[in-house]
C-alpha cells in the first residue's frame, strides 16, 4: 500500500482524518483510518477515499442516519411498524459498489436500559408523561434528564458500553477480525468519543504503549479545533460542562484499569463476547507491523 500515515491529513472535507499509524508507529499504514463524518465530503474527497486510501469498509458508530422504518402491515397477522423488528441491536450492513458500510450505534438498547435505571420513578413518568403530550420538547427535555446523569462521571458512557453493549462491540471487533474488510474508516460526528473508545481499545489489544494511545485519543480534540465552538454549543444545550471539549488526562488509564479489573483485560473481554481466539489473533496479525500478513491484489494474505 503506498498511503503512508503521515499524507492522511489532506482530505479538505473530512475533519479529523487521519491513519492511526501516523500516531502510533507499531500499527501498520494504510489499514486502519478515523475520521469526522463524511456526510459533507465532496465528490473529490470520496474519490480519495476509495482510489488513494482504498476504504473497502466504513463503519459508522452512529449507527444508520435515522434507522430506516420497517413497516410490517402488509405482513399476514403483522400491524407493527417499528425499526427494532429489523434492527434490535441498532446493528446494519450494506454493500455499494464493493464498499462495506456498518452501521453500529454503540449506545444501543442495552446501553439505554442502563441509562433508565439511572433515573428515578418520578423523573421517569414526569419524562413519559411529556414525550406523550408534545413529543418534540419532551425529547429534549429527557435528553438533559439523562445528560446531567451522565456528565457527573467522564467514564460513565466508555465503561457503560463496554459493559453492557456486547453485541454492538462484539460485532466492531468482527468486522476488525476480518481480513478482507481492510482498509477500514471508523467514523462518528466529531470522529471523537466512540471512534476513540473502538481505537484506544483495539490498541490495547495490540499492546500498543500508553502514551502513543493517548496521543492518537488527544489529537482528535486538536484536529477538531475549529468546530470546538460549535461542540461547546453541543455540550451546553445537553447540559454537559465544557471541560468535555478537551482531552481526559487519564482517559487510556481509566479505560485499560476498567477492563483490567472488570473483565480480565481486553483479551478476555473480546473472548467473553463471543469472538474466537483465532478471531484475536486475527487482529494482531493484520494490524501490528512486523506480522506476516500483506497485501495482494488489493487482499490481505498469510505470505
Amino acid at each position: 500500500m503506498d498511503h503512508q500515515g503521515e499524507k492522511a491529513s489532506a482530505l479538505a472535507t473530512v475533519k479529523n482524518f487521519r491513519d492511526i499509524s501516523s500516531l502510533i508507529n507499531t500499527v501498520k499504514p494504510g489499514l486502519i483510518f478515523r475520521s469526522a463524518h463524511i456526510d459533507d465530503a465532496s465528490p473529490e474527497d470520496l474519490d480519495a477515499l476509495r482510489e488513494q486510501y482504498r476504504i473497502r469498509s466504513i463503519i459508522d458508530l452512529r449507527g444508520m442516519q435515522p434507522w430506516p422504518i420497517i413497516s410490517t402491515v402488509l405482513l399476514p397477522g403483522k400491524q407493527d411498524t417499528d425499526f427494532a423488528l429489523q434492527y434490535p441491536e441498532k446493528i446494519a450492513h450494506t454493500s455499494i459498489l464493493g464498499l462495506n458500510n456498518h452501521y453500529i450505534d454503540l449506545c444501543g438498547p442495552q446501553f439505554g436500559k442502563l441509562v433508565l435505571s439511572q433515573t428515578g420513578l418520578w423523573e421517569r413518568t414526569k419524562g413519559f408523561a411529556h414525550i406523550a403530550i408534545s413529543p418534540a420538547t419532551g425529547i429534549k427535555s429527557w435528553q438533559k434528564v439523562t445528560s446531567a446523569k451522565l456528565s457527573k462521571d467522564r467514564m460513565f458512557t466508555p465503561k457503560a458500553i463496554i459493559d453492557h453493549s456486547f453485541p454492538q462491540v462484539r460485532a466492531m471487533f468482527k468486522i476488525l477480525a476480518n481480513p478482507s474488510s481492510y482498509p477500514i474508516l471508523i467514523l462518528n460526528k466529531w470522529g471523537s468519543e466512540m471512534v476513540s473508545l473502538i481505537v484506544s481499545m483495539t490498541m490495547l489489544l495490540l499492546h500498543v504503549d500508553r502514551q502513543s494511545i493517548y496521543l492518537d485519543y488527544a489529537q482528535t480534540y486538536q484536529a477538531s479545533s475549529g468546530v470546538r465552538q460549535q461542540r461547546l454549543e453541543e455540550l451546553r444545550a445537553s447540559c454537559y460542562p465544557d471541560d468535555w471539549a478537551e482531552p481526559l488526562p487519564d482517559y487510556v488509564n481509566a479505560l485499560e484499569q476498567h477492563l483490567e479489573t472488570k473483565h480480565g483485560g481486553i483479551e478476555q473481554y473480546l473472548l467473553t463476547l463471543g469472538l474466537s481466539r483465532s478471531e484475536v489473533q486475527s487482529i494482531k496479525a493484520i494490524l501490528l507491523s512486523g506480522s506476516r500478513l500483506s497485501e495482494k491484489n488489493g487482499w490481505l494474505i498469510d505470505v
